[in-house]
């Protein structure tokens, strides 16, 4: 049983197990990306593949932690299945999920269904339309926010009528048209009168 047990000692040691290294290179432009990496055995790996989720893709940057898979046992043929680098990594509490770079940008799901985005410049690129239901909304640009679409429409929930308020100079190059009335410093369009020749009053706009 002892020399049974030797011999499987031995066989085992000829393979390489899953180890740790750290990314030195990165080559994004095949489909499958190449890692080049010094593992802490004092090992080189020279274009290991580093395999990702289907619909979600990184490019780690130079010293990320990486988990090896060497398949086959063999380090020539190994796969990176792992990426870590802490001094990047956002703390989220238990139960949320965060995806963020190596600048600081992020989309944080956070607890009580919050999704929170966090970026200098967030661009939306939409071919056909973009539809957002809400109770309320809030959005904080520091330099601007742009709309560039051939129609923009606002309206309430189910069918009802939105109430909108503005706390700005509004300028526009085209026309206004509403199918309710305009009230201006408390004068209403439809309804103000102004003083006659004679001294009475007009009747209301028609």
């Amino acid at each position: 049983m002892r020399q049974v047990q030797q011999a499987v000692a031995r066989a085992l040691s000829t393979i390489r197990l899953a180890f740790r290294a750290r990314l030195t290179g990165l080559d994004t432009a095949p489909r499958v990306q190449l890692v080049q990496a010094d593992a802490l055995a004092g090992e080189r790996l020279q274009a290991a593949e580093l395999f990702q989720h289907f619909g979600f893709t990184s490019a780690p940057p130079e010293g990320t932690q990486l988990i090896v898979l060497p398949l086959g046992g063999r380090t020539a043929h190994s796969v990176i299945v792992a990426t870590e680098h802490g001094n990047y990594r956002m703390d989220v509490t238990q139960g949320e999920a965060c995806i963020y770079n190596q600048w600081g940008a992020r989309i944080h799901l956070k607890k009580d269904r919050i999704i929170e985005a966090d970026c200098d410049h967030f661009r939306i690129n939409a071919a056909q339309s973009i539809t957002m239901q809400t109770k309320s909304w809030q959005a904080t640009a520091t330099e601007g926010t742009t709309f560039a679409s051939p129609t923009l429409a606002f309206g309430g929930m189910d069918g009802e009528q939105a109430q909108a308020s503005i706390n700005a100079h509004i300028n526009t190059t085209g026309d206004i048209t509403s199918q309710g009335d305009h009230v201006a410093g408390g004068i209403s369009q439809r309804h103000h009168r102004h003083q006659g020749d004679s001294g009475g009053t007009t009747g209301e706009p028609e």
